[in-house]
Parts: structure tokens; sequence; C-alpha cells
């Protein structure tokens, strides 16, 4: 059983990339405990912040 129901935006994908300038994408850093994933991601956001993409780190200990 599936209830799962994808909601249709009324703004498309293409739309999104076209306005962004990019194809949007998800980066998951996993792992233990102070192995260093929030200063990996921190590094990654800045690396393609400066090659004009938008960016945003969603942090576990900050949502």
């Amino acid at each position: 059983m599936n209830n799962l129901v994808k909601y249709q935006s009324l703004v498309s994908q293409h739309d999104r990339q076209q306005q962004a300038g990019h194809q949007s994408f998800v980066i998951w850093f996993t792992g233990l405990s102070g192995a260093g994933k929030s200063t990996l991601a921190h590094a990654v956001e800045k690396a393609l912040y400066d090659n004009g993409c938008r960016t945003f780190v969603f942090d576990g200990d900050n949502v």
C-alpha cells in the first residue's frame, strides 16, 4: 500500500533550473558525531557558491 501523493507544483522543474541557472541537487553527508560532516558541508557550500550556485546547508543540529 502506498499513501504517498506527489504534489504538482505550479512551477516546473525546468523553470526553476532556468531561473537558478543550474540544475538542483542534494548532497547528504553521514557519519559519526564529530567526524567533520558540518565542516565539510560548509566548505562544499562555499565552493559551490563561489562557482555561482545557490546553496544552503541544513544541519541536523539546527533544524
